[in-house]
């Protein structure tokens, strides 16, 4: 709930417009004094640029923990990015983000007295599973998160809280990014994003068909094995063109959050035309481990039946074992590896590479 000046006991946000003979190069405010007490101390804060907005939480309850749902605020984000002032404190505050225009932009929560430690959460519209979270992000004390928006329609949720005891003024900014400026594990709501709840299972030598179309198709496996591996996916209309994104959780490791946009993961795989106009992966895979695999029209649009298949590879077989973050392609020979051999210390999991 927010303070009211008017005493309606409705939300409002309190303008706070700066000189603009001051106003900075690049249409920013710059932060001048802050104070700010919930027990009944005069809160203020100076700016000095355009017209900006300072949400104030209600007073938190001392003498019993509050259970109830952070008070909702929405900001409409226009395509070149906004910001407003917020106060931080343990108690979440929840602001829904429309966009319009999609594109990939950087959500910022930065702490404005250098002592206040921002926690930022990220939701679908509708979910109350997180799709990211965010404390310090690296070099700073400060929240910072990715989305890609697919479609101007699409809606985001932000929690908004603090680290621990502290609280203090801040400001949410949103801005758009180019590709490879986002920080983190960028989030999305189209196609690629992580599912939440049940996937398909594709076990080994054991092919299955699916109609897929650009929102795509989810598959998980675990090797019953591990060895190289053949992952093919293959159309049964000539000309029909599909990408396909593969990703390893190890054993002992997490999947990723819902929501996460595995087409810019950089664990993950990805294969186009390495089979005509089909995916194909050849690699070792590690019994043990979880592996999705994503598959969708390469246009959006198109849609059409495909073949997936998984088959245990000889040990001949060539694969392909570059990083994912690197985008050269080294094809290397995999020798067997034999379990037993005193000299595996591998324990049988991973390849002799040369």
């Amino acid at each position: 709930m927010m303070v009211n000046e008017t005493g309606s006991g409705q939300p409002n946000r309190t303008e706070l417009a700066g000189n603009s003979s001051e106003t900075s190069a690049g249409g920013n405010f710059s932060a001048g004094t802050v104070l700010s007490s919930f027990a009944g101390a005069l809160g203020a804060l100076l700016v000095a640029g355009g017209t900006m907005s300072l949400w104030w939480p209600e007073q938190a309850v001392t003498s019993a923990p509050d259970t109830a749902s952070p008070e909702a605020q929405s900001m409409q984000i226009p395509a070149d990015g906004m910001e407003e002032f917020v106060h931080i404190s343990g108690m979440a505050t929840s602001v829904t983000l429309g966009f319009d225009e999609a594109g990939t932009y950087r959500i910022e929560l930065r702490a404005l007295d250098g002592a206040s430690d921002p926690v930022l959460t990220l939701f679908a519209a509708g979910s109350d599973t997180p799709s990211a979270t965010n404390d310090d992000a690296p070099g700073t004390l400060d929240a910072i998160l990715p989305v890609r928006v697919t479609d101007a329609s699409d809606a985001w949720r932000v929690e908004l809280t603090s680290f621990g005891e502290s609280s203090g003024p801040g400001v949410l900014r949103i801005f758009p990014v180019e590709e490879g400026e986002a920080i983190g594990v960028t989030t999305t709501t189209g196609p690629g994003a992580f599912p939440e709840g049940d996937i398909a299972v594709l076990n080994t030598a054991e092919p299955v068909e699916a109609n897929v179309g650009y929102d795509g198709v989810w598959y998980t496996f675990q090797p019953t094995s591990s060895g190289v591996h053949i992952l093919s996916i293959r159309a049964a209309q000539d000309g029909f063109d599909t990408i396909a994104a593969l990703v390893p959780v190890l054993a002992g490791n997490e999947a990723p959050m819902p929501g996460t946009d595995v087409t810019v993961l950089r664990s993950a795989f990805s294969s186009d035309d390495d089979d005509g106009l089909n995916p194909r992966f050849a690699r070792y895979l590690q019994e043990g481990a979880t592996y999705y695999l994503f598959v969708r029209s390469f246009e959006d649009g198109a849609g059409g039946s495909i073949a997936i298949s998984l088959d245990l590879a000889g040990d001949d077989v060539p694969v392909v074992m570059e990083s994912p973050e690197e985008e050269d392609m080294i094809e290397e020979h995999v020798d067997p590896v034999d379990p037993s051999s005193s000299d595996d210390q591998s324990g049988g999991r991973k390849p002799n590479v040369h």
